[in-house]
């Protein structure tokens, strides 16, 4: 405290003695009257420089260097003059409502350099508080944003379920049931806490619009039991700042909750609608072939043997359609897990095509493969789930008499496999639609299914790295595309060669 009064009162000293020097010389060519402005300008620099004690130190030298050094008698504090009485007179009053006037303007400097700072301090939080979307963002934005600007550390405590408060930070040193306090009864002119008293810490509650959404605790460096006004106002708007924060998460973590919770509810209704028909179809087939065989009356062995066929036709069905939804959700609950291995795209088309064969029936096949097309690394299992389906989905959408086209080619890098077929009842629906769950067309009340199929197919090639799309073929029919990515496969040493 002695230092910093001493030094300001040291170098006012100095500027006198340099006023003074130089007056020495303005003397030669101004008059003594002249020379006084220049000791007026030594007290405004001083003033404005130090503050009002240096600036009346400044006041009190210029006076006495003036009389001593420049008023006749020279080197003396007398005045032959009556009239220089006066002047040291005016003098002292103007330097001295210049030394004040400098001062409130230096104060004035202060303070709106202060509000200059605060204003960009809380434009600084408010701009990181804007981009953070968890909580632990927001903490990370108290604890290096805000913390720094007061020389303090910062522990944002949110409430759990229960509105008992927990911090994801450093709590030691933190008395939690204070902060419980100040987080179930905030002040209500919506001011600020004293700090503890005995370890520096301000609970300071973070009331939004809505509620009390947690409490900031700031440990003070050193511990105060104050802190400054405008410090205050800067650190309620940080307050309201970061409140607003934490309110627009946890009404988007609400707002996500309820979308979840309307899918949930949209795929719940549509697997009810489904099993409801679906399932429900082939178990009455069942039960009522079962029934007849119970009680042959007059049938024949043929006929028997049909019947028996039908309940294995319809227990396939129903088997099929409990596989996709037991996909389904697990496709939905753990994602898909592939176990990759290089196969010939021939091989998997195989025995796609045989597991197959019963719901195409008496429908002709054509298969056009590309010699140039690779091994593809892919799970093999899997995939040949994707083509079955695509194949039973053209089945159930094309007459007997159709055709179904398998095709592949290498195009821009890509293995491209199609499956088409010159049906006429494909669901003119978008085709992206087709792809989500328990989507199905408008009249296919009497087609099998739930609607399962083609998304778990785009679930399986996306995670293989590749894309799946329909479209209409021309002039009639469905065209299913399929492309993946190519790799690059193993050598196979062809036969009759030898290692070099």
């Amino acid at each position: 405290m002695l230092k910093t009064l001493v030094r300001p009162l040291l170098w006012t000293t100095l500027c006198c003695i340099v006023t003074t020097i130089a007056a020495g010389f303005l003397l030669k060519i101004f008059d003594l009257s002249n020379v006084v402005m220049l000791f007026l300008i030594n007290v405004v620099f001083i003033s404005l420089t130090f503050g009002r004690t240096a600036g009346i130190w400044a006041c009190i030298l210029g006076v006495g260097c003036f009389d001593f050094f420049f008023v006749p008698p020279q080197f003396f504090f007398a005045v032959s003059d009556v009239q220089y009485i006066f002047t040291f007179l005016l003098m002292v009053i103007v330097a001295l409502v210049t030394s004040e006037l400098a001062v409130k303007l230096r104060r004035e400097v202060r303070f709106a350099k202060a509000s200059a700072d605060r204003a960009t301090a809380l434009a600084r939080v408010a701009s990181d508080l804007s981009g953070a979307v968890t909580i632990d963002q927001i903490e990370a934005v108290c604890r290096e944003t805000l913390a720094p600007l007061f020389t303090a550390t910062a522990v944002l405590l949110t409430p759990d379920r229960s509105d008992q408060l927990g911090g994801a930070g450093d709590t030691a040193g933190l008395d939690l049931s204070a902060a419980q306090r100040a987080y179930d009864r905030p002040p209500r002119s919506g001011g600020l806490l004293t700090p503890d008293a005995a370890s520096g810490v301000l609970y300071l509650p973070l009331a939004g619009p809505m509620a009390t959404r947690g409490v900031l605790a700031l440990r003070l460096q050193p511990p105060q039991t104050a802190i400054d006004r405008d410090d205050r106002v800067l650190l309620d708007a940080c307050c309201a700042s970061i409140a607003l924060a934490l309110e627009r998460i946890h009404f988007a973590d609400v707002a996500q909750e309820t979308q979840i919770r309307v899918e949930g509810e949209r795929l719940r209704n549509a697997l009810l609608a489904a099993v409801s028909h679906d399932l429900r179809t082939p178990l009455t087939a069942i039960r009522g072939l079962a029934d007849t065989l119970a009680n042959p009356g007059g049938l024949s062995a043929d006929e028997q043997m049909l019947m028996a066929g039908s309940i294995r036709s319809q227990s396939e069905e129903l088997q099929r359609l409990i596989g996709n939804l037991l996909d389904a959700a697990r496709l939905q609950g753990d994602g898909v897990f592939l176990r990759r291995e290089w196969h010939a795209l021939g091989e998997i088309v195989g025995i796609a095509l045989e597991r197959s064969r019963p719901a195409i029936g008496p429908r002709e096949v054509r298969i056009d493969l590309s010699d140039d097309v690779p091994l593809i690394e892919i799970d093999s299992v899997l995939f040949d789930r994707v083509l079955e389906n695509i194949l039973n989905n053209a089945a159930k959408y094309t007459e007997p008499t159709a055709t179904i086209f398998i095709r592949s080619v290498v195009a821009d890098g890509d293995i491209e496999i199609r499956i088409e077929d010159n049906g006429t009842r494909f669901p003119l629906t978008e085709t992206d639609v087709l792809f989500e769950p328990f989507t199905r067309g408008p009249h296919e009340s009497t087609i099998h299914g739930v609607g399962l199929g083609l998304f778990l197919c785009r679930r399986i090639v996306e995670a293989h790295g590749g894309v799946l799309r329909a479209f209409p073929r021309r002039p009639n029919g469905a065209c299913f595309e399929i492309r993946l990515p190519r790799g690059e496969p193993p050598q196979i040493e062809r036969e009759g060669e030898t290692a070099a």
